[in-house]
């Protein structure tokens, strides 16, 4: 349609600079092309301005990778591993959490390599207990020999926990003393490193990544 509009516009113009109809003024052939050229306009395919339209998007897509770049990191994920074991008989709930080192100790035979543990547990029996475990050795840990582990939290000072042994008389596990005050320290620390006293092996240190403990 609108190439209609057009030959009549050229049409128009021509009989403006010399009118070829016998009946017609220039001023008639104007106004023809004014009128044409309007709706030459009018009928103009919409295609071009779709495309304009279709465009812009291109431009506003880069704008949230933008943004994304300066977002903030998200945390790490805790590597704390949770778990709860009911007591049918007695409707109570014993709930547990575990952390294993990010380094392990080479011990002489016949232990080798070890890893050690940190486990926050809460049970109706005897409330609350914070024990550091290895999965092989013997911790020197007795009340009755002034046993103790060292702490040092992030950045803070070394800290000295009194520490025991289990009832049943496993090696491998030391329970500490101050739990509650342990625990709090333990809740805002990211890195936490424990050095204990190994029979025939001295001093051993574990480090724990401990951010992410979701304790109540």
């Amino acid at each position: 349609m609108s190439g209609l509009f057009a030959i009549i516009f050229l049409a128009a113009v021509v009989g403006v600079f010399k009118p070829y109809i016998g009946s017609l003024k220039r001023w008639h052939f104007a106004i023809a092309a004014i009128v044409s050229l309007i709706l030459v306009g009018s009928f103009a395919d919409p295609k071009a301005s779709t495309t304009m339209a279709a465009s812009d998007p291109v431009a506003s897509t880069t704008e949230p990778s933008a943004k994304g770049e300066d977002a903030a990191p998200s945390a790490l994920p805790s590597k704390w591993t949770y778990n709860e074991q009911m007591d049918e008989m007695r409707g109570t709930v014993t709930k547990t959490a575990r952390l294993t080192s990010s380094n392990e100790v080479n011990l002489q035979f016949p232990y080798g390599t070890v890893s050690g543990y940190i486990e926050v547990r809460k049970r109706p029996t005897d409330g609350l207990n914070v024990m550091f475990l290895v999965d092989k050795g013997q911790i020197l840990c007795r009340s009755y020999s002034d046993g103790h582990v060292s702490v040092k939290f992030d950045d803070q000072p070394i800290k000295r926990y009194a520490c025991d042994g289990a009832s049943d008389g496993s090696s491998d596990i030391a329970f500490l003393s101050n739990e509650s005050g342990f625990l709090a320290n333990l809740k805002k620390s990211k890195k936490v490193i424990i050095e204990a006293e190994f029979y025939q092996q001295g001093n051993q240190q574990f480090a724990f990544d401990t951010a992410g403990l979701d304790w109540k």
